[in-house]
């Protein structure tokens, strides 16, 4: 079993720990992956380096006095040797970070991944006895475990054989465990809002929607998909500044038009102050989130070929539809003064959407209301 810690250093950029490649009593080599995003090479993820250490007071490793390249003199060279198994034990290091940065992107805080190798013959054959005695006196852990091969099953590369499996299950059977699965994430999404209408910290709901993104699906009334999280629209200078990330890029899966989506918090201002006896001013937030996208939309237009030219995925630029998740209407709007102001604003933006974050989770509680309901 290995574990593979990461901790993000920033947005972009996440520290892994050192792959040991070299090491005798007193002295070793190590290899310090960085994991990178990279929007000019979406596959070039890792980069890193090569560290000599010596063990120092208390036994503990400090890095070798740095040479500087820089000072070497005409006909002086260095030269690094890496023997066959250590470069095997790099690249045997190196290829789950690739898997982990492919697969979920750069990681938020800490995050620990863990690689088990066992032989699942003799667990393809407990009963079903077995496993309700099981779960009768581990609940907690049994609903991890659950949950685990359950989302090992969802992303097989080619999981014929589980559906085959499972279309053998009575059919009351399986509408009970689709609905279960679906209505127990619901709630849990549900729950998060309710605990944190009053969380102001961007990135947490920029990490739930990224982690849970059939919220933001809600939205739309044609199908959407996640093409990525804080991507690069374009508008770069000739001097590498200036670019333009857009909180979620997403597209239509029929037309593959782009679909740009801007996350502020629930506690973003949607109203400012009051012009005159029945009108209130936009907020300055609400106002430059519309800008703001504008902007994307117009760099993504005009940058279109650079920005999806190492794309795998096909993306279109057909008059991006844009969205702001910003505010929450039933702690701000309070009577129908601001209510008006706030929805003729709102309707009479033709190129962005606004949305509410307890809009957007009122249709979570109605998806809830759609499964309990099917349950009885």
């Amino acid at each position: 079993m290995n574990d593979y810690k990461i901790k993000s250093t920033s947005r972009h950029s996440a520290e892994c720990d050192p792959i040991l490649l070299r090491q005798t009593s007193t002295t070793r080599l190590i290899f310090c992956p960085l994991m990178v995003d990279n929007p000019h090479s979406t596959k070039a993820t890792i980069k890193g380096n090569f560290i000599f250490q010596r063990k120092g007071k208390n036994n503990t490793w400090e890095n070798h006095k740095e040479l500087n390249l820089s000072n070497l003199k005409a006909q002086e060279w260095i030269k690094l040797e890496i023997k066959s198994k250590e470069l095997l034990t790099l690249l045997q290091g190196l290829y789950p970070l690739y898997e982990i940065s492919y697969k979920d992107g750069i990681p938020f805080g800490k995050a620990q991944y863990v690689k088990v190798e066992a032989n699942l013959e003799e667990l393809s054959k407990i009963t079903g006895q077995d496993l309700k005695t099981f779960f009768q006196l581990n609940k907690k852990a049994g609903v991890k475990l659950l949950i685990s091969l359950l989302n090992y099953a969802a992303n097989l590369e080619n999981p014929q054989q589980v559906v085959d499996r499972l279309e053998k299950l009575e059919i009351d059977n399986l509408q009970k465990l689709n609905s279960l699965v679906g209505l127990s994430n619901l709630k849990k999404c549900q729950n998060t809002w309710l605990t944190n209408e009053t969380n102001a910290n961007e990135e947490f709901w920029q990490q739930l929607f990224l982690s849970n993104f059939f919220i933001l699906s809600q939205i739309f009334p044609f199908p959407i998909l996640l093409i990525k999280g804080k991507a690069y629209v374009g508008g770069k200078t000739v001097a590498n500044t200036g670019g333009n990330l857009v909180d979620f890029l997403c597209k239509n899966e029929i037309t593959k038009n782009a679909v740009l989506i801007e996350i502020k918090t629930p506690t973003t201002k949607l109203l400012g102050k009051l012009y005159r006896d029945n009108i209130y001013n936009i907020s300055q937030e609400i106002s430059g989130s519309v800008m703001q996208l504008a902007n994307y939309k117009n760099s993504l237009y005009l940058d279109h070929a650079s920005v999806t030219r190492e794309m795998t995925l096909k993306l279109n630029s057909f008059y991006p539809h844009c969205v702001v998740v910003a505010g929450n209407m039933n702690q701000e709007l309070t009577d129908n003064t601001k209510k008006r102001s706030f929805e003729l604003f709102r309707n009479s933006l033709r190129d962005s959407q606004i949305i509410s974050f307890d809009e957007l989770f009122g249709k979570i509680s109605n998806l809830i209301d759609l499964f309990e309901n099917k349950s009885t």
